[in-house]
């Protein structure tokens, strides 16, 4: 008894989230109801000026060409060019008007979706592939500009246009008009039925376009290690499967494209022929007039033009409404960590850090990463954490800049929660150097200055020669206005870290953050950077998580994590006179 009721619940499901993104999406037009009032008014006049164009066409083909009246051709030769140039006039109107909406719209959802985006936790980074985020905010972006667009411009238009015909047709025969009209309801369920096989097959295709995005994007990223493993044939094959899926999909929701046209006509034609045959058994008892058959015909035959549009539209429309279902789902997503609407400033940070029984577990897996975690971290102190791979050392930073917020317990930093404290202001006093360096595609002053904007030549200056990197940033062609290209390609590994380490110096953070900041250097470029982060340590409370144990030998305090727990605390010596996990590592490295 239950099987009928999962397709009626189905229907009801899509038909309600079909009005929650529909009502989305007005909510965008809404600003622009001026406009689009102005765009609507001259679709009406548009409409008036085709139906008057086509009543009179009757009578005009009866009294020039059957009764030879030369006075009404010369007027119509006389005020025909009037009535085309205010219909050309109108046209432009409409046209620049709805173009107008849909840029501006579409500038709306960009903007909003980007910002969005940027609000949006790390977590969701981690979740989502950027390529698919990609393809939403190019592809299915454009797919919605053609639907706000051109759906309104065109669809209004020719619906008006269909209107004003159907109204004359009755006007002129309500008989005729009534069998024309039979032609509709079939019309309608036809393009339901083709509509939703349009729209599930837009959507999937959505789908695969970023994964094709994936697959473009992973092959040209990892093109060095594809090469060198000679993995271009397998690279290739994979790229085929998802570029095979992509053509029958399409294909799907093109058949279904093809179908409309062709049976709209087919149904058309059979109506068009019976009126035909009735209009002229009307002539013949003189129940109707010549003229009056022109004028209907002409009616009918400019209702069906507009009515085939209709039907093309149509797969615009479901293509559109897909693509904006997907653009949707990513403005629905919520940000894991959520800012308190009352939060406490920071004035002055003395830089005390404490981990008060903090557990953590990623959403993505069933193991904790943190297991009941306590510390305390002194203003001032240089603080490492060491341990194997998977222990929770970048966690432990995560949570310090506050990408996650803890299963249970608290992080405090000054005696203060942090859940208490603006995020934004807690993070300006907080400067970060990762082992992946990421540098972005402007000059070097703006790369530095990225978390002190408007910073004076000099400031930068002073960060980069704290930071070891003044001499080469001098030695290149326009110095500290140099482009440093993607991900700063134009730079050796040692000089990417160095410029970050600059770019952390420059904000005068109170507490540091070192997550293996030196493990992917050679030995030189370590020791440029080791001697770069040692010179800056002093009076700032850092953070350090290292692979490398002889990069925290001086570290005031170390904390050896294994399987998200504490399992040593000490100095470098001290834990080497304790003989356990820590002098494993150590010895194994040394």
């Amino acid at each position: 008894m239950t099987q009928p009721a999962q397709p009626d619940a189905r229907k009801a499901a899509d038909k309600a989230r079909f009005k929650v993104l529909a009502k989305a999406l007005l909510q965008y037009l809404k600003p622009y109801k001026v406009r689009l009032g102005q765009a609507a008014v001259s679709m009406v006049v548009l409409a008036i000026i085709k139906n008057a164009v086509i009543y009179i066409s009757g009578p005009v083909v009866q009294g020039v060409f059957v009764n030879k009246d030369m006075n009404l051709l010369n007027m119509i030769v006389i005020g025909l060019p009037g009535l085309f140039l205010l219909r050309m006039l109108v046209e432009y109107t409409n046209g620049y008007l709805m173009s107008w909406v849909g840029q501006r719209v579409v500038q709306d959802i960009r903007a909003d979706l980007f910002t969005h985006i940027h609000r949006l936790s790390i977590e969701f980074y981690w979740r989502k592939r950027s390529s698919d985020v990609m393809s939403r905010v190019i592809n299915d972006l454009n797919n919605v500009q053609s639907t706000v667009q051109f759906i309104p411009l065109y669809g209004i238009r020719d619906v008006l246009t269909v209107v004003a015909c159907v109204g004359l047709l009755f006007y002129i025969n309500w008989k005729l008009a009534l069998i024309s009209l039979i032609v509709l309801p079939l019309i309608a369920v036809i393009l339901g039925v083709l509509g939703k096989k349009m729209r599930k097959a837009s959507a999937e295709s959505n789908v695969i376009v970023g994964e094709i995005s994936h697959k473009f994007q992973e092959s040209l990223q990892g093109i060095t290690v594809v090469k060198a493993f000679n993995y271009e044939e397998q690279a290739i094959a994979k790229f085929k499967v998802s570029n095979d899926a992509y053509f029958n999909k399409m294909m799907r929701y093109l058949r279904a494209t093809a179908m409309s046209g062709p049976v709209m006509e087919f149904i058309s034609g059979l109506v068009l022929i019976g009126i035909i045959y009735m209009s002229g058994r009307a002539i013949f008892h003189g129940t109707m007039t010549t003229a009056q058959f022109f004028s209907f015909i002409a009616a009918y035959v400019t209702a069906y033009v507009p009515l085939k549009n209709i039907a093309n539209l149509n797969s615009k429309l479901q293509q559109g409404l897909a693509a904006w279902e997907r653009i949707y789902q990513i403005l629905e997503e919520k940000p894991t960590v959520i800012i308190k609407p009352t939060t406490r400033n920071i004035e002055h940070l003395d830089g005390k850090i404490e981990f008060r029984g903090v557990s953590y577990k990623y959403p993505s897996r069933d193991t904790q990463v943190l297991n009941d975690l306590s510390f305390t971290i002194n203003p001032g102190e240089v603080a490492a954490f060491v341990g194997p791979s998977g222990s929770g050392k970048t966690t432990i930073i995560h949570l310090l800049l506050r990408f996650f917020d803890p299963v249970s317990g608290r992080v405090e930093v000054d005696g203060h929660d942090m859940l208490d404290l603006d995020t934004t202001d807690l993070r300006a006093h907080m400067g970060l150097v990762t082992q992946d360096t990421i540098l972005f595609d402007d000059t070097v002053y703006k790369n530095v200055t990225i978390g002190r904007p408007g910073a004076s030549m000099e400031e930068v200056i002073e960060a980069a020669k704290a930071a070891d990197a003044h001499s080469f940033i001098s030695a290149m062609p326009l110095g500290y206005d140099t482009v440093l290209g993607e991900r700063g390609v134009k730079l050796s590994g040692g000089q990417r870290q160095r410029l970050a380490i600059a770019r952390a110096i420059i904000k005068s953070p109170k507490i540091l953050l070192l997550d293996e900041a030196t493990s992917n250097l050679d030995t030189a470029s370590e020791q440029a950077v080791q001697g770069a982060i040692e010179r800056i340590l002093g009076g700032r409370t850092v953070v350090m998580v290292a692979h490398r144990l002889s990069t925290v030998r001086n570290a005031d305090k170390i904390f050896v994590l294994k399987k998200g727990e504490l399992a040593e605390t000490g100095t470098h010596e001290q834990l080497l006179a304790l003989g356990g996990i820590y002098k494993g590592l150590y010895e194994a490295q040394s």
